[in-house]
């Protein structure tokens, strides 16, 4: 008899626009997909109301959908849902007779809380208690009932049959904090769709940044803005990502910048730019775009935050900066006195070795594996 799964995640995995976590989401959900064949895979997801068109046949279930319903929910101790719909979620999950319960993001730790008759997975896309604090230092003390539930779900996540973090920083934190730390790291990945004839014999002065307009993007390259782009000569900066559209007006106010926003089609920007920045100042997990850069080979420009748990020291064609300074002498010397290739070889070549998710795969199955055994042997 084939082995049944149900994957739950409260990404908008329907969303045609969505950010990293959406893409990291999709991601484990093909490989789960792979593992125990399409039709052995059900998902489930909390849809947001106002842009996503799930499928007829979708498992749907009610979820939060403004930031007063986010409060309430984070005051009752959840992040995505209401604590009165949590036995309607576990009672359809009992009914599906499934050997393996992929709970896609510690925001739903809550579901892993009790034993039951299958395995239990939850894969952390952050040590989200960790997230939310920095919303409260950067953002406001609005967000601390959103820490409260999340170290709650953190916690309760931690009681899974297995735990997967993104990288050795997250795994190391959750020990810290709550004495468990992952049982498997599976990073930041993509299934490589780079095709050389698309990229360019000559670039413009241009330097992409590609990302969602969510906090620390925002934050991050309005920094940017501010105190690197007038130290750079002649330079221009192209900025892609789903609601950075609504910053139009106020961001074109910098010198040489221009805003694009929301795109179906954002490789069309990685193959017209040589160079990507990535300035991010504060998050968790990994960035996904960060493996995106690599697989298109960009030049890039990258602080700590965004190269954490990616194998990238002494790789040419990735600069680590972290001050201004650091990143307007590295971006100037590229584009006055380096040869700008149609694409960086070397940054291919990390791509491939490590973060294509073909290079992941045997080693996640395996322990797909192993774990399957030793819970339905006990």
């Amino acid at each position: 008899m084939e082995k049944k799964a149900l994957f739950i995640t409260p990404h908008d995995i329907y969303d045609e626009f969505g950010g990293g976590g959406v893409k990291a989401t999709r991601k484990n959900y093909e490989l789960m997909k792979e593992y125990f064949k399409e039709e052995g895979v059900c998902l489930c997801t909390f849809p947001m109301k106002e842009h996503t068109r799930p499928p007829l046949n979708a498992i749907t279930f009610k979820r939060a959908q403004n930031k007063w319903e986010y409060l309430m929910a984070a005051l009752l101790g959840c992040k995505v849902y209401f604590p009165w719909n949590e036995q309607s979620i576990l009672r359809f999950i009992e009914k599906q007779n499934i050997e393996l319960l992929f709970i896609d993001s510690s925001m739903l730790g809550r579901l892993a809380r009790r034993k039951r008759n299958y395995c239990t997975v939850v894969f952390y896309h952050n040590v989200e208690a960790d997230y939310a604090m920095n919303k409260v230092k950067n953002e406001s003390i609005v967000y601390i009932p959103s820490y409260c539930a999340s170290k709650y779900n953190d916690k309760c996540g931690t009681e899974a049959d297995a735990v997967i973090c993104l990288n050795q920083r997250d795994s190391d934190r959750l020990s810290e904090l709550y004495g468990r730390a992952a049982d498997f790291i599976l990073p930041i990945t993509f299934r490589d769709c780079f095709e050389v004839d698309r990229t360019n014999c000559e670039y413009k002065r241009e330097l992409l940044f590609l990302g969602s307009s969510f906090a620390p993007n925002r934050m991050s390259i309005e920094w940017f803005m501010r105190n690197v782009m007038p130290e750079l000569n002649n330079i221009h900066l192209t900025i892609v990502g789903k609601g950075f559209e609504c910053k139009k007006e106020e961001y074109e106010q910098y010198r040489n910048v221009k805003v694009i926003g929301a795109v179906e089609e954002p490789d069309r920007y990685y193959y017209q730019h040589a160079a990507v920045i990535l300035p991010i100042k504060y998050g968790a997990g990994m960035k996904v775009k960060t493996a995106e850069a690599m697989m298109y080979g960009r030049k890039i420009f990258a602080s700590d935050e965004a190269l954490e748990g990616y194998d990238v020291e002494n790789v040419p064609g990735i600069t680590r900066c972290n001050e201004a300074e650091e990143f307007a002498n590295a971006i100037n010397h590229y584009f006055d006195k380096e040869e700008l290739k149609p694409y960086e070889p070397e940054v291919r070549k990390l791509f491939l070795e490590k973060y294509e998710t073909n290079c992941i795969k045997k080693e996640f199955y395996c322990f797909l594996d192993r774990l399957l055994e030793r819970r339905f042997s006990m």
